[in-house]
């Protein structure tokens, strides 16, 4: 089975390269499960903003269940998820809740919300041990959700400073990215949402 090394991992976003943000993640192995517990600060919205969130994987990697807590220009904020079989429920910042079932071709579910990296960080182990297949990724923050899939068609450009021996997950649909990660770990070292020019870059 595939997974995530235990340990802390520092991330730095930037925005059409102003930074914006600062995570710090931490993996660990808990009676058969992998949580990621996160913290971050930076800006949202042009507000300064923090943030922590814990997302909680299975044997298998899929998620079971997701909690963030922030606070944007001193108003709290809060979301979750809980996945259950082929159903995912989310509750967004507003308070409200929201149910997605898979749809056809996708067997898995991915959580992540917009300036998080938790559910990022675990996507290169997620695909080794799914094969590469199609999913659903799950936004509580915003209760949406958008069908993904790697593309082996595209072959990106390695971005300057991205170690020799890292390897590129392209994924397209709705909403395209790519990240670039070590394969000897499944760590991602560098992700590009260009679309938002949106850069992370693990620090070493």
């Amino acid at each position: 089975m595939f997974g995530i090394p235990p340990g802390v991992y520092t991330y730095a976003a930037t925005m059409s390269g102003t930074p914006v943000g600062t995570s710090t993640l931490t993996v660990k192995n808990v009676g058969g499960t992998t949580v990621i517990e996160e913290r971050v600060t930076g800006q949202l919205s042009g507000a300064s903003a923090s943030a922590s969130d814990t997302l909680v994987l299975g044997a298998d990697l899929s998620p079971l269940s997701y909690a963030m807590n922030a606070t944007q220009d001193g108003s709290p904020l809060k979301d979750a998820a809980k996945v259950d079989g082929a159903t995912a429920t989310v509750t967004n910042v507003h308070g409200r809740a929201g149910a997605f079932g898979l749809p056809v071709g996708a067997k898995h579910f991915v959580v992540s919300d917009f300036g998080l990296f938790s559910g990022l960080l675990a996507l290169p182990a997620q695909m080794q041990a799914w094969n590469r297949s199609p999913f659903l990724v799950v936004v509580p923050e915003i209760g949406r959700a958008a069908q993904l899939a790697p593309d082996a068609s595209t072959t990106p450009q390695r971005p300057a400073g991205v170690p020799a021996a890292d390897l590129p997950i392209v994924f397209s649909g709705d909403a395209p990215f790519t990240i670039w990660y070590d394969p000897a770990t499944n760590l991602p070292d560098y992700i590009d949402v260009s679309a938002q020019g949106l850069t992370v870059v693990r620090q070493r």
